[in-house]
């Protein structure tokens, strides 16, 4: 088989552990709207859903109840301020991303954060650099995974087709995003999801990052 030209990744709970700073800014949140704060293991399996789903399990509503667009806007301006603290690479990526490197496959992410964000913290943990390709549901020609935009934006602005690259995420609307690009996809394990990432029929399970490299070796 040809090798693999790019690796796509999702990043929250895939490539960065941002769980910490997600939970305290929406437990911010509570607190403002005089609420107790939620434990972090309550909310940390809601960080890749975002706003709508970290307050859809700390109050119960989703986003169509009429305050979430000013609880969405508070708790964006909690995150931005202190996006950094707390947050880390998991375990594993950074040998990930230079063997990944050193093999000539060039790196991106495609995200469902903002590009502003996404932008900003790759920035703060000096890995801008690393990546040919940054996109968030908000980018030019992209839209909310599980729509496939992103990813096909991903393709052309390589120009490669999807059987050269590579998608790894920790939920089911990162698998079906790609599926739906008909780009291979890893599911991984040791991000935020609720139920078991084996459910979600993806072309491989990682347990550990360099499981990826290993997948990616295989398919030589």
């Amino acid at each position: 088989m040809t090798q693999a030209k790019l690796f796509l990744f999702d990043l929250d709970g895939t490539l960065i552990d941002t769980a910490p700073t997600l939970v305290r800014a929406v437990n911010r949140v509570l607190e403002e709207e005089h609420h107790s704060p939620l434990p972090f293991e309550v909310l940390r399996p809601y960080a890749s859903q975002g706003a709508p789903g970290l307050f859809g399990r700390a109050l119960g509503i989703t986003k169509t109840h009429p305050d979430f667009s000013r609880l969405r806007e508070a708790f964006f301006a909690h995150y931005a301020s202190d996006i950094a603290t707390g947050t880390t690479l998991f375990p594993g990526i950074e040998a990930l991303l230079a063997a990944l490197q050193k093999a000539s496959i060039q790196l991106g992410v495609v995200t469902n954060k903002t590009e502003s964000l996404t932008r900003r913290l790759l920035d703060k943990l000096a890995l801008t650099d690393t990546f040919r390709v940054i996109l968030g549901s908000d980018s030019v020609h992209c839209a909310m995974k599980p729509n496939p935009d992103s990813l096909l934006e991903a393709l052309r602005l390589t120009d490669l087709p999807p059987e050269l690259v590579r998608y790894a995420g920790d939920d089911a609307r990162d698998i079906l995003a790609a599926q739906r690009a008909h780009i291979p996809v890893a599911a991984i394990t040791w991000g935020y999801a609720k139920d078991d990432p084996a459910l979600w029929h993806a072309d491989y399970l990682a347990h550990h990052p360099m499981d990826l490299y290993r997948w990616v070796l295989d398919a030589l």
